[in-house]
């Protein structure tokens, strides 16, 4: 199968590279201030947790990994900060427990009750706390912790060792989730990647037990970061899969019944992906797939999906002067329309640089490659770590959390788009005869 690559590299790096011209007017404002949370925050997760109608912040505090065989090989907390009004946000006493080196974190409502809940999965499995998922009670920030166990039978280890043959880290490794009814039963599934084991993770949703016993996947290639959407249009929850060993992107099919089988792969162009997303970059009704590389590349690769389910077609966005330098170490993405256009855009983590890189879709229409405009936004203090989207100051634009590591802090920054008023109709043009009837233009 042939893939066209070359071309697109060329313009994209013509087009958001280091020479793009700058958007005119920054579209978001940075932190005023910044709000303390616990050690090195890995993850962040924003939604109202409490129902006043403001969007809250949680992030995993993972601290620093260390051997397993420690008494304390990481940390082991989560940082839940309410906000308010006046985009304030106030940490919570205590910090919610968890499983030490917490690696990923999503808020999904596990229960069937009105308040969403928060799951997080655990780096390290001391004490079998692999995932933890606390209910939200709604009583005055209280969360019950509901601890789970993968068990050991299940998982193998497939990665890094020392020279007496000791593994380097622990199993599972899990360093991504994902929580989604795809089994169409009502019930919120989870997927989780074990990066140490070559394996997928899924548990059902059970009324009873929040989730019921793990099954497993197998995945070789250290898979690292997972997204679900329909990928194929059969209406069915499909899941694209970063292997951060082999440097590919898997897509996984689902059947609607909790199974799923990988339908390709393919290389994403670099060495080690982190991250991947799905979203309709070009904006033609397909989902395509988003992958960013951290420690060998400063690169975005955006691979298009087609009608054929080959994903041939991809477009690289080097944040980087030169390749063989790693200058910004793109630690995570998100994917959103932050300027009301329609069109996704893409914000990433650089942990190297210090910056939030925005990349705002300029294209008209869906012909490739696709154009983009950068601004940077530079932090004195600390390094970004993590991101997501919520609108915190409920003007109907999505600002950005930014986790901060070293600084161990989140700072805010507030979209400034200004909303676009509609444009108004063309005026219908005058005919040449008298007679005749003038007839208007169709809006694009």
């Amino acid at each position: 199968m042939m893939r066209r690559t070359l071309s697109l590299l060329i313009a994209a790096a013509a087009l958001a590279g280091p020479s793009a011209l700058a958007a005119p007017n920054k579209t978001f404002a940075m932190p005023g201030k910044l709000f303390p949370v616990g050690p090195n925050p890995n993850a962040i997760a924003c939604r109202d947790l409490n129902d006043d109608g403001f969007a809250d912040i949680v992030t995993a505090d993972r601290g620093v990994l260390t051997d397993p065989r420690e008494e304390r090989p990481a940390n082991d907390e989560l940082s839940v900060l309410l906000g308010d009004a006046k985009m304030n946000f106030t940490r919570q006493t205590p910090s919610l427990k968890t499983g030490f080196g917490p690696y990923a974190v999503v808020i999904a409502n596990v229960d069937g009750l009105k308040w969403p809940d928060i799951v997080v999965a655990n780096f390290h499995e001391v004490r079998h706390r692999d995932l933890t998922v606390f209910l939200n009670l709604h009583t005055e920030g209280i969360f019950k912790p509901v601890e789970i166990r993968i068990p050991e039978e299940t998982l193998g280890y497939g990665r890094q060792k020392d020279g007496e043959g000791v593994p380097l880290y622990t199993k599972p490794g899990l360093s991504a989730v994902a929580v989604q009814d795809v089994n169409g039963d009502g019930l919120r599934d989870l997927l989780a990647t074990s990066w140490s084991s070559d394996v997928i993770v899924f548990m059902e949703g059970d009324k009873d037990a929040v989730f019921a016993n793990p099954r497993t996947f197998s995945a070789p290639g250290a898979p690292r970061d997972l997204r679900l959407g329909d990928l194929n249009g059969d209406g069915k929850t499909d899941m694209a899969v970063a292997y951060y060993a082999t440097a590919e992107v898997g897509v996984w099919f689902g059947d609607e019944k909790g199974g799923f089988t990988e339908h390709t792969r393919f290389p994403t162009r670099g060495n080690l992906p982190t991250t991947v997303r799905i979203a309709d970059m070009n904006c033609d009704g397909l989902p395509d797939i988003i992958v960013s590389h951290c420690h060998t590349e400063d690169s975005i690769v955006i691979f298009y999906n087609d009608p054929a389910g080959t994903w041939a077609c991809s477009q690289e966005i080097c944040l980087g002067k030169d390749r063989g330098v790693l200058e910004h170490e793109i630690r995570d993405i998100v994917v959103d329309d932050f300027n009301g256009d329609r069109r996704p855009d893409v914000a990433a983590a650089c942990h190297a640089s210090g910056e939030v890189a925005v990349l705002l879709n300029t294209s008209r229409g869906p012909e490739l490659p696709q154009s983009f405009a950068r601004e940077t936004h530079s932090f004195a203090e600390g390094k970004p770590r993590a991101l997501d989207v919520a609108d915190f100051d409920n003007d109907g634009k999505n600002d950005l959390a930014v986790a901060l590591w070293d600084a161990n802090a989140v700072g805010v920054m507030r979209n400034l788009t200004k909303t676009a008023e509609p444009e108004p109709a063309p005026k219908a043009k005058k005919s040449a005869e008298p007679e005749a009837e003038a007839k208007p233009k169709k809006n694009r």
